[in-house]
């Protein structure tokens, strides 16, 4: 692994905050994530500088994921990257199935979802309750993460996944590659919670206004909270008696083929 380099360090767009890449996190058996391999980061519509397009192209992408919803994605259209194939799968669902759109098209469907669940419980629920049982549920048949793994599999790399902001749909994302590539839950948890360092003066200034009590319940909206992020990962060993016995599971990957895959992207 290169020396000098911190494992989860931010790479400085002019236009965007939170693009980082998942190299250098050492595992339980000694090795590192490759480096150049695995970037996460939010929208791509805001780097127009040629700076920043020659940064973003020098990363010689071969894959895109894409885990907005179409109404995101038809607001702020990612740019065309030479050489890199583009999909979209979005992150979240609801109830039925259907995408769950974050974009203004999408706001009423949300809070639709959200009385339903309501009046399923019997009472009202703050929002980051109700997203925190959502994020459990993120991990587990979730056709974005089956798409994701799948271009892991592949081998489509250098590879970006990316939402909106890069910290929930993206977040969860990281995590699960973290963990099947034997990072320790600790260094996955901390890589999630690092947006709320890169994208700390947006979260002050939500924050500036709102009441005291309510901060931890809303730094979700502009940040990442690390209950919301451990209970989705958590919620893998309530279901599976390891994260072995879940990758298998959700994502067909056996014994043999984790092992096959970490020798790819481990050093």
């Amino acid at each position: 692994m290169q020396t000098g380099f911190t494992p989860g360090a931010e790479i400085p767009f002019e236009g965007a905050e939170n693009f980082r890449e998942l190299g250098g996190y050492p595992t339980a058996d000694g090795r590192h994530v490759r480096r150049g391999l695995l970037y996460r980061g939010g929208n791509l519509d805001t780097l127009t500088s040629a700076a920043d397009r020659a940064k973003l192209e020098g990363l010689g992408l071969k894959e895109i994921l894409d885990l907005r919803s179409e109404g995101e994605s038809d607001q702020h259209p990612d740019p065309a990257v030479r050489g890199a194939h583009y999909q979209r799968v979005c992150g979240m669902r609801n109830a039925d199935g259907s995408e769950m759109d974050f974009s203004s098209r999408g706001i009423a469907r949300i809070q639709q979802e959200k009385d339903a669940y309501e009046r399923s419980v019997g009472h009202p629920v703050h929002d980051f309750y109700w997203f925190s049982v959502l994020y459990a549920q993120m991990p587990f048949g979730n056709p974005a993460y089956r798409a994701l793994f799948a271009l892991l599999e592949q081998r489509r790399v250098p590879l970006l996944f990316h939402c909106s902001c890069g910290k929930d749909r993206t977040g969860i994302g990281a995590m699960l590659i973290l963990l099947a590539l034997g990072v320790s839950r600790e260094d996955a948890l901390a890589d999630y919670m690092l947006t709320n360092r890169y994208r700390r003066k947006i979260i002050e200034c939500f924050l500036a206004d709102k009441p005291a009590d309510e901060r931890e319940l809303l730094l979700p909206v502009e940040g990442v909270s690390e209950p919301m992020g451990a209970g989705a990962i958590d919620a893998i060993l309530q279901r599976y008696p390891s994260y072995e016995a879940y990758f298998a599971a959700e994502f067909g990957l056996t014994a043999d083929k984790l092992a096959a895959m970490r020798d790819f992207y481990l050093e």
